[in-house]
């Protein structure tokens, strides 16, 4: 080491700043929607994260941010949530270089198909439900399935019923009626619910390259 002018050199160590240009990054990122297949707090996470051009995202890690393990994935996820709340979702992405990008988003999880409480049970024939559904997510929902279970005193399951709601805009309410499908004289009470529903999900695809992100 010596002294050149008042800056220290280390003799025979060269930097040179060309060489250690940083690193580009993954741009991690993703959208999100309720699945509702199953009728349940299931929500469907889509990436749309990209990398540098002639490079390509090789896996993807999703951490739902309630207590379960972290996800590998090669692409979108779905996720079954316990309770509403708002969530810090993260997504970290590897590129084929072994370089990594990170994002955490807040999501709303919410019962995207929502049954009202208050419907009401008319006995005899036919024996009915009515009531209200309402859309509480952010898409369009295009087809709801309520279902209505009906049972005698003792809680005995005689019969079901369903209606189907179509074309639901976010905040929208439908009143909806669900007839028994077979007659008793010993229906006492029913229960009613979503049985399942189809959103206007941008269901994605992997980019493998720099660029716009697929919808």
């Amino acid at each position: 080491m010596r002294s050149v002018g008042g800056v220290v050199v280390l003799a025979g160590t060269v930097f040179l700043g060309a060489c250690f240009a940083p690193v580009t990054r993954p741009i991690a990122d993703f959208t999100w929607c309720a699945d509702g297949s199953a009728g349940a707090l299931d929500y469907w996470f889509i990436s749309t994260s990209t990398t540098v051009p002639d490079h390509w995202i090789e896996g993807l890690r999703w951490d739902f941010d309630d207590g379960t393990a972290p996800v590998e994935t090669a692409w979108n996820a779905t996720h079954r949530f316990d309770e509403e709340k708002v969530y810090r979702i993260t997504l970290t992405v590897r590129d084929d270089r072994g370089v990594s990008g990170t994002v955490t988003k807040e999501v709303s999880v919410t019962m995207a198909a929502f049954v009202h409480p208050g419907w009401l049970l008319t006995l005899g024939w036919p024996a009915q439900v009515t009531g209200i559904v309402q859309n509480r997510s952010s898409k369009r929902l295009d087809i709801v399935v309520v279902k209505a279970k009906f049972y005698d005193a003792d809680g005995v399951r005689l019969t079901d019923g369903i209606a189907e709601i179509a074309d639901l805009e976010p905040g929208e309410r439908a009143e909806f009626s669900i007839r028994a499908e077979e007659y008793s004289t010993r229906i006492f009470h029913a229960t009613v619910a979503v049985d399942s529903f189809s959103s206007d999900c941008p269901y994605g695809v992997p980019v493998f390259s720099g660029g716009s992100s697929n919808p």
